[in-house]
């Protein structure tokens, strides 16, 4: 639905009293739309924005109800629609005049595209079931927003505010709110568009060390995004393409510096899904973006792993007969045998995306995992030194 009103400003000494108008659009349960008077320009709600909604939210019974417009057009007859218009167009002459002559000559018109519509459009009934529905999001500033911070070169705390955004990136994905990967795809356009990428190349020297850091937490941001457990295929698909297209840039940033090629694969030791490509693992061109690119071939579907995320006492004693040893440490306890930053990154994972129970019970079966390896190496280095 639509909910407007007027927010006034207090005055202060030094300026007069501030008189915005807003408009909210919700869609089950979420803001999907804003406007406001203020001019103000931000990623975040205006004050103003938020003022109203707290009070719709605290007195409902102050905020008069109306029916969608459409339900009161239908109310009028010939001569109330057309004093309604030109009351309309007269208040806001200056701002609907235009747009209300272009409409009028499209109806007028029997051949014009808006004839072929059965019906108009409302935006004050709300949405389809089946529309998707999201929070909204002003992509706009978002972009200018990082623009601004990246060409302040790590001055004036522009290497904090990032790090503000990659948090609120992270607090999205906690929500589980579809924009955290949205929020996420404008940022990393607007760093891959970073002239000093370009720069250093020619120049041959490396970024700087906060510089750096800034790239490495966008690479591990693309990893929880990859790494959603309820992810849909046609979304991994999409965030796939997006991350080859920013990876195949000539500028974009190693994954260690000019050490790249000696890393390892992410999905080397992994005992699911398809045999990766051989050559990936001499890759000489691994950028921060190259494990995200190997993580959208993980998946959640493994039997040990989905017991291990779901169950509290998940141990070997839950079966008879013959069980694979490598899954259970000693006690009974459950292990789980991936490449370690792959396991951690998938803890990550779960954690952003507000499952931290779930990120727990996997972090607590790497750990056993982790000290029965060392105690085997420990068993074979005691057992070689006696021989």
């Amino acid at each position: 639905f639509h909910l407007s009103g007027t927010v006034r400003e207090p005055a202060t000494s030094s300026e007069p009293e501030l008189v915005c108008n807003v408009s909210v659009s919700f869609d089950r349960c979420k803001i999907t739309a804003v406007t406001c008077t203020c001019g103000n320009k931000d990623i975040f709600y205006c004050a103003h924005v938020v003022a109203l909604s707290l009070y719709r939210v605290r007195k409902p019974e102050h905020v008069k109800l109306r029916l969608p417009i459409s339900e009161t057009l239908f109310q009028m007859n010939r001569d109330q629609l057309q004093k309604f218009v030109q009351y309309l167009i007269t208040v806001h002459h200056t701002e609907v005049l235009p747009t209300a002559q272009k409409l009028a000559d499209e109806i007028l018109s029997q051949n014009s595209e808006i004839n072929q519509v059965h019906g108009a459009p409302d935006p004050t009934a709300g949405a389809s079931v089946d529309d998707e529905n999201c929070w909204h999001l002003d992509e706009e500033q978002v972009q200018e927003q990082v623009k601004l911070f990246l060409s302040q070169g790590g001055y004036h705390g522009s290497g904090k505010q990032l790090n503000l955004l990659f948090s609120k990136v992270r607090e999205m994905l906690k929500m589980r709110d579809s924009n955290g990967a949205r929020m996420l795809t404008l940022i990393t356009e607007q760093f891959m568009g970073d002239p000093r990428l370009a720069l250093w190349r020619q120049q041959g020297t490396t970024m700087t060390d906060k510089y750096r850091q800034l790239w490495d937490e966008l690479g591990a941001l693309w990893m929880c995004i990859v790494l959603n457990p309820h992810y849909k295929p046609e979304q991994k698909g999409f965030w796939l393409r997006q991350l080859r297209r920013w990876n195949s840039v000539d500028v974009c940033p190693l994954e260690d510096g000019n050490h790249g090629s000696e890393l390892t694969n992410l999905t080397n030791a992994l005992p699911q899904g398809p045999p990766g490509n051989p050559d990936s693992v001499t890759r000489p061109h691994r950028t921060v973006f190259t494990r995200a690119i190997e993580a959208c071939d993980l998946h959640w579907q493994d039997p040990h792993l989905q017991h291990i995320i779901t169950e509290d006492h998940y141990t070997n004693y839950c079966y008879h007969g013959n069980v694979d040893s490598s899954l259970f440490g000693a006690r009974g306890w459950p292990l789980w045998h991936e490449h370690v930053p792959t396991a951690c990154a998938r803890v990550d994972a779960l954690r952003s995306h507000g499952y931290p129970k779930e990120a727990l019970r996997l972090a607590i079966a790497i750990v056993n995992t982790l000290r029965r390896q060392q105690q085997k190496q420990l068993e074979f280095f005691r057992a070689h030194k006696k021989g």
